[in-house]
């Protein structure tokens, strides 16, 4: 009994979470004017218009680019981070830690306010750059906590023997420790770029209509229009975050990703 409950249970969480995707997945392919669920008719022209937009087309690169330079920048300040804290011992470790992940724990809301205070207060106007460097605060948690999920398995002696045969601190990294927590890094890879796609707290307080990602120019579609031009973009947003998860699948596996149990 207690079985079938939990079953039970597990199937409603999972068409709690499937149904809305699949209901803006099926009215982005209706042919009408407006939006239609369920869709009567099959079309593809509100892609169509989506990739003829130069609007929608900038608001893509735009993405793109930010997701890029996310990508970097969290790499550059995670593995690091998290090779300190592996390295750490005692309560600060612990406080350390708790430091680097707090983002995950604060509305993202909050960080946006607080990151256009601070920019304002610099003097920093809207661009790629300083958008990249904001979502970086919180996709750089994602990167620190797989990286870290795969130190966990390093065998701690071979960093240590290939010093002793020679090697220097950063090539002993570089051909030892880097390929023994690729799974982390290439995990951290893909959710740092996934988060700056899909961010909109953050993005909404840091862009400007001069840079504009496509979250944030989603946004400001469905609040003046209903057709399902918008359900297009969501749409493509989904279909890209799902290929992304199926590379890192491919690439990772699922069962390290969410049980972290192959490290090497």
């Amino acid at each position: 009994m207690r079985g079938a409950l939990l079953r039970i249970y597990v199937v409603l969480i999972a068409l709690l979470m499937v149904l809305p995707v699949a209901v803006v997945l099926s009215t982005s392919l209706t042919p009408e004017s407006f939006l239609q669920f369920p869709p009567h008719g099959f079309s593809l022209r509100w892609y169509q218009a989506l990739m003829a937009d130069d609007e929608w087309a900038d608001a893509i690169s735009t993405s793109v680019r930010t997701g890029a330079l996310v990508t970097l920048f969290s790499l550059t300040l995670g593995i690091p981070a998290a090779l300190g804290l592996h390295r750490s011992t005692g309560s600060s470790a612990a406080a350390l830690q708790l430091l680097f992940l707090s983002p995950l724990m604060i509305p993202s809301l909050v960080i946006g306010v607080a990151l256009l205070r601070l920019y304002s207060s610099l003097g920093l106007s809207a661009s790629l750059t300083s958008l990249a460097l904001g979502q970086t605060m919180i996709a750089t948690p994602y990167v620190v906590r797989f990286v870290l999920a795969s130190l966990a398995g390093v065998d701690p002696t071979l960093e240590r023997a290939a010093r002793i045969l020679g090697c220097g601190r950063i090539r002993s990294f570089g051909k030892v420790t880097l390929p023994l927590i690729r799974h982390g890094v290439i995990a951290g890879a893909i959710f740092s770029f996934i988060v700056s796609l899909d961010d909109v707290n953050v993005a909404l307080f840091l862009s400007d209509i001069h840079v504009s990602p496509l979250s944030v120019q989603l946004l400001n579609y469905v609040q003046q229009s209903a057709d399902p031009l918008g359900a297009a973009v969501a749409s493509l947003l989904v279909i890209i975050a799902f290929v992304l998860i199926a590379a890192c699948d491919r690439m990772v596996g699922i069962d390290w990703l969410f049980g972290m149990r192959k490290t090497a």
